[in-house]
C-alpha cells in the first residue's frame, strides 16, 4: 500500500437516513421507522407464535446512492422478534415468506403492486416516524476492524488521528459496517466469504429503537444467491 493512495482504497459511498424532523407525507411508499406501511398481500410475519415488531421500511429508489448489491431492489422492510438477542449471527432467506428466526427481511423488486398493510397488535416499543434520505452522497470510512490492510505499516501514526477519517454511524445504505466490537462474522468465517455488506440499521433514539446498548444491526447479501442475507448485530 502506498502512502498517498490509502484513502482512495478505503473510501466508499453511502446514503444515510434521517428520522423525523419534517412534515410527514404519509405516503404508502415513504421510508419510515418503527412501522411498515405497504404490502403485496402477505400476512403479518410471526415467529414462535408472536407477531414480529416492525423496525423500518426503506424506499431504496429515493436514496442518493444505492450500492450495486441492492440495485435490483426498490424497497426493503425489516421485522424483528423481541428476543432477537438469541441471534447475533444468522442468515435470512428472503425467498421464504415465513420467518425462520428473530430477524425477518422482506424485499420488493418494484413498488407497483403495493397496498396498505393492516397492522396487528404487536407490542413493539418503537415509535413510528416517517424518514427520508439525507441529501447528497456521503463518503464513509471503515472502523479499524474492517481496514483491508495493516495501517501501522504505513508509518503515519494512529488511524483515527488522520484528517477526514470518520466512520459514519447511522442507518445507511452502502459504505462500511460501523463496527462496535469487531468486524461482522462474515469477514472472519469461511462461510461468509461470498457475502457483501449492503446496509445497516443503527439504534435510533427518536424512534426508541435500541439494539442492546446503543448497538447496530448489519446486513450483507450473498453475491451468487441474492435471496440469502447474513445478519450480525453488535452493542457496547
Amino acid at each position: 500500500m502506498e502512502k498517498p493512495t490509502w484513502r482512495k482504497v478505503i473510501e466508499k459511498k453511502c446514503s444515510t437516513l434521517a428520522i423525523g424532523g419534517f412534515r410527514p407525507s404519509n405516503a404508502l411508499r415513504a421510508s419510515c421507522f418503527g412501522e411498515v406501511r405497504a404490502t403485496e398481500g402477505e400476512v403479518w410475519p410471526q415467529f414462535e407464535g408472536k407477531m414480529l415488531w416492525p423496525v423500518c421500511q426503506l424506499n431504496l429508489l429515493d436514496a442518493p446512492y444505492l450500492p450495486e448489491c441492492l440495485s435490483d431492489l426498490a424497497m426493503v422492510q425489516l421485522f424483528v422478534m423481541d428476543n432477537y438477542r438469541q441471534a447475533k449471527r444468522c442468515k435470512v432467506d428472503t425467498s421464504i415468506s415465513v420467518p425462520s428466526g428473530p430477524f425477518f427481511l422482506k424485499t420488493y423488486g418494484n413498488l407497483e403492486n403495493l397496498k396498505p398493510i393492516e397492522t396487528p397488535t404487536h407490542g413493539s416499543p418503537f415509535k413510528p416516524f416517517e424518514a427520508k434520505w439525507n441529501e447528497g452522497v456521503q463518503i464513509d470510512y471503515p472502523t479499524h476492524d474492517c481496514l483491508p490492510f495493516d495501517f501501522e505499516e504505513l508509518g503515519l501514526g494512529e488511524y483515527y488521528d488522520q484528517d477526514i477519517v470518520a466512520p459514519i454511524f447511522a442507518t445507511k445504505l452502502g459504505g462500511w459496517p460501523s463496527c462496535v466490537q469487531s468486524e461482522p462474522w462474515w469477514d472472519y468465517r469461511p462461510e461468509g466469504k461470498d457475502f457483501e455488506f449492503a446496509f445497516q440499521i443503527d439504534s435510533e433514539e427518536k424512534a426508541n429503537c435500541w439494539w442492546g446498548d446503543n448497538g447496530v444491526v448489519y446486513f450483507a447479501r450473498h453475491q451468487s444467491n441474492p435471496d440469502i442475507w447474513a445478519v450480525d448485530w453488535q452493542s457496547l
